[in-house]
């Protein structure tokens, strides 16, 4: 054996060697980590995504002032999905034309119902921060959510208003989209389980402007509550309609109403909403708002941790798309600001996840008694 290939299989063993003692594979890539962020930006979801672009922002401020990823800068690329279907274009401008190492959002599950499909067939690392619907995720694969599923949320529900509301006969007016259906085909069944009756269950679409016929049916039905997972801008809709024809009865919805488009609209006043029990502290929101003038929702968190948890996995696995998702699916994540202790589960949804319930109080939203 010569003197050469005695050095060559010298050099092979120290680099399969710092290959493994890093846990990296593939060749070591230089230049900026590119993250994307599918966001409503515009429509009636836009203070959603307002909130998760200046929780990344702030992320990414963060990341980048301590040095980076093994030294390289994180960059976000905003593509607004309007919080409608159409906003599938994001999506596919992110994976096709953007390309960057993984992406987080989408917000909306009207949105993601059909961008995650797009995302799943580039095999792009994806951590959702409020699309909820579920079986969204439905892992094991390179899709995960940084934000409660659905699933849970619609049985907490029929259990609060069931439990805690008295409520024995419940009307359902649902959006019908991804999220709207989700949480009925939860709620519905679970809250009947409970010993409950729903005495009117209809959904409507998510550009209605009038639901004024399913009111008259709603009142028709004498419900003790009325549950109404709806977007923003049908939930005004909805309440004042209902208010008008007199039903005055509990309104419960879900976390869509956690926007300003609902809480500043005036017509919200009483409303209950259940939401996750996302952490969101006043030294957090002083954090971003200091860095970008807004006042933040609780997906503003949800859209920090997920930059923080793609930094901590590309520091350890490196930006190789089949390694960031291994990392994630193995993950144990103690640093987490919305939630303190996060990992996935094999569907990619959170392993761990609370809910709370809050109302509508001078056009904020205050924690229910």
């Amino acid at each position: 054996m010569n003197k050469t290939v005695i050095w060559v299989i010298v050099l092979v063993v120290i680099v399969g060697g710092i290959v493994v003692f890093s846990g990296k594979s593939g060749p070591t890539e230089t230049g900026p980590i590119r993250i994307g962020v599918s966001a409503p930006l515009s429509g009636e979801a836009a203070s959603y995504g307002e909130s998760v672009r200046a929780g990344a922002m702030l992320a990414q401020k963060e990341i980048n002032d301590a040095g980076g990823v093994d030294g390289r800068m994180v960059e976000l690329i905003f593509e607004d999905d309007t919080c409608a279907p159409a906003g599938i274009s994001a999506m596919q401008k992110l994976v096709n034309i953007d390309k960057p190492h993984a992406v987080i959002g989408p917000v909306c599950s009207a949105v993601a119902g059909a961008a995650i499909p797009v995302a799943r067939e580039a095999g792009m690392p994806t951590i959702m921060v409020g699309a909820s619907a579920p079986g969204l995720a439905g892992g094991p694969d390179s899709i995960f959510s940084g934000y409660p599923s659905d699933s849970l949320q619609g049985k907490f529900a029929a259990e609060y208003v069931y439990n805690e509301l008295g409520g024995r006969k419940v009307a359902v007016l649902y959006v019908n989209n991804d999220w709207g259906v989700g949480l009925k085909d939860v709620f519905a069944p679970h809250f009947t389980s409970l010993g409950g009756q729903v005495v009117f269950n209809e959904g409507v679409a998510q550009t209605a402007t009038d639901v004024r016929s399913q009111v008259t049916k709603i009142k028709s039905a004498a419900p003790d509550v009325v549950y109404i997972p709806l977007y923003p801008a049908g939930a005004v809709i909805a309440v004042k309609q209902l208010r008008d024809a007199g039903v005055n009865v509990k309104i419960i919805g879900g976390d869509a109403l956690i926007g300003e488009e609902f809480l500043k609209s005036g017509v919200g006043e009483g409303v209950l909403m259940t939401a996750g029990d996302v952490g969101n502290t006043d030294e957090f929101k002083a954090r971003v708002k200091a860095l970008t003038g807004v006042d933040p929702n609780i997906l503003a968190p949800v859209a920090y941790d997920a930059i923080k948890i793609f930094a901590r996995v590309m520091e350890d696995k490196g930006t190789v798309a089949e390694d960031v998702i291994a990392g994630l699916n193995s993950l144990s994540y103690r640093d987490g600001v919305s939630f303190p202790s996060m990992s996935f589960d094999e569907n990619g949804d959170l392993e761990v996840a609370t809910y709370n319930v809050q109302v509508v109080s001078g056009g904020k939203a205050v924690p229910a008694e």
